[in-house]
């Protein structure tokens, strides 16, 4: 039988042990908030002048964090799966996530220049794996349309955003090359979950796009201010890059054999999907 001071040497450890992985993730959420609005050319330099891959840099409270660019690259992928699986449908869980996504972004095209950060971003199956999962999971929440899951008129754009932006991302941790996306997402065991969620979120902005219009010509030229056609230009953009995305993908033989034998979308979701695509072109037409 262990003894009492065995028993409370290691509930010190587990404690120990879950305040070392807690100020992990803090690490992890300062580092995120600190670096995703610096380039892909800015974090080179960085990590150049640091000369130990350690980055260092400020917080918003004005605390010194530094930052081991190839751990925080290693459980950058994991960290924000666990985000989403923790879904807040709240502003600020939309804008962190968007961060995280573009920082990714921009270590993926850094990777290039630091081969080690290749190693683990592009190179490394588990990594890769994660980088999938990361935006299927996070399509998964953006295409809900629960009742309690509808997205507030004010994070929109961010909802927009964030299903561009992770769908770009594949582009970059896979391949430039549509065929070769084709490939790696028709060997995805949850590549039939994907493709639904993929085409209900973008189809999800399109809407979002509609009611905007519509208010809009509800209204007089001359009452529509420079904020309101700001917005719909960006939403614009965020839907035509996912539509982008889709058509491009959809246009493999690979992928579209796989659509069709595994039945993937019902004649309701094509339908839907085909009527946006053709409303966003007369939408695109009249801009």
């Amino acid at each position: 039988m262990r003894s009492l001071k065995e028993d409370a040497s290691t509930s010190t450890d587990q404690l120990t042990h879950l305040a070392r992985r807690a100020d992990e993730a803090l690490d992890l959420i300062a580092a995120v908030k600190g670096l995703h609005g610096l380039t892909s050319q800015q974090l080179s330099k960085l990590i150049r002048d640091s000369g130990n891959n350690i980055l260092q840099h400020s917080t918003e409270d004005g605390l010194l964090v530094q930052i081991d660019v190839e751990k925080f690259a290693r459980n950058l992928p994991a960290h924000l799966i666990s985000v989403v699986m923790a879904w807040e449908r709240e502003k600020s869980t939309f804008k962190y996530l968007l961060c995280g996504i573009l920082l990714l972004h921009s270590m993926c095209d850094l990777a290039s220049r630091v081969p080690k950060i290749e190693q683990i971003l592009l190179d490394d199956v588990k990594v890769s794996e994660q980088l999938i999962d990361l935006v299927f999971y996070l399509l998964i929440v953006l295409a809900s349309d629960r009742q309690e899951h509808q997205v507030p008129n004010d994070m929109i754009l961010l909802h927009s955003a964030l299903v561009a932006c992770s769908l770009k991302l594949l582009t970059v941790i896979i391949s430039p090359q549509w065929q070769e996306v084709a490939q790696v997402l028709t060997a995805y065991y949850k590549i039939d979950v994907f493709m639904e969620a993929a085409f209900t979120a973008v189809c999800k902005d399109i809407k979002f796009l509609q009611t905007k219009l519509s208010a809009q010509s509800a209204e007089s030229s001359g009452n529509i201010t420079p904020t309101n056609e700001e917005t719909l230009n960006h939403l614009c953009q965020q839907c035509e890059s996912s539509l982008k995305f889709l058509h491009s993908l959809c246009q493999q033989k690979l992928l579209r054999e796989r659509i069709v034998k595994n039945k993937v979308f019902s004649l309701n979701t094509c339908f839907s999907f085909f009527s946006w695509i053709k409303l966003f072109e007369i939408v695109i037409f009249a801009l």
